[in-house]
């Protein structure tokens, strides 16, 4: 009898364990799901681009998207985010250098749909798109955030499956706006619609910027 207690307090046991697990994951998803999907600086260049390239020329770009913000998690992960926080000017001074470079992303973006603009001539890159998770002040926002959250402590296991679901969810987030971007390009053809879809995404990245002093 006693043995089948034990058994039965094991197994309630691993079910809470289990439990416990699933809405972490839950919550982990639902956190990188709502901090990525949402309109900003990535979001709007990978929209821009699809339009301008189409879905497998701007494909790279996602990946570099994913690339990047893998490597800021692990940066973050191993200090730099408490670093961020126990120094607050530097914090102030990246969003201020993010938040000019990407106004000048912005007026390339306004400009992109003006015919022969040597500046949109080709897309983001994945080099490119990786190294721009540095510049974007949203992303380290959303990283030094949810690895605070989520890895309070030092942990090696926490922090690979932390960035491997992370991972997945800006991969799919990136893909999606890729996708929804090269569908309005196959709507816009013309170059007047082609300059005022351009100037509406370049309103929207300049309004995300203002969304990260808020």
């Amino acid at each position: 009898m006693f043995a089948h207690d034990a058994k039965n307090v094991q197994d309630l046991a691993g079910t809470d364990v289990f439990d416990d697990r699933m809405r972490d994951l839950l919550a982990v998803v639902a956190f990188a799901f709502a901090g990525t999907v949402s309109p900003g600086p990535n979001n709007t260049l990978l929209w821009a681009s699809g339009m301008r390239f189409g879905f497998l020329k701007t494909l790279p770009h996602v990946v570099g998207t994913v690339i990047g913000m893998g490597a800021l998690i692990v940066a973050v992960s191993l200090g730099l985010g408490a670093l961020l926080r126990a120094v607050p000017q530097l914090e102030l001074g990246l969003k201020i250098v993010g938040s000019l470079y990407l106004l000048y992303v912005a007026y390339l973006v306004a400009g992109s749909g003006a015919v022969g603009r040597a500046e949109a001539a080709r897309p983001l890159g994945l080099w490119r798109g990786a190294l721009f998770q540095w510049t974007n002040p949203k992303a380290w926002v959303f990283v030094v955030a949810a690895v605070g959250t989520f890895i309070p402590e030092a942990s090696t296991t926490s922090a690979a499956a932390f960035l491997v679901v992370v991972s997945i969810v800006v991969a799919v987030s990136s893909t999606t706006w890729a996708a929804g971007g090269t569908a309005l390009g196959r709507l816009v053809t013309d170059d007047r619609r082609r300059r005022i879809a351009s100037v509406v995404l370049a309103v929207l990245l300049v309004l995300s910027i203002a969304l990260i002093w808020i």
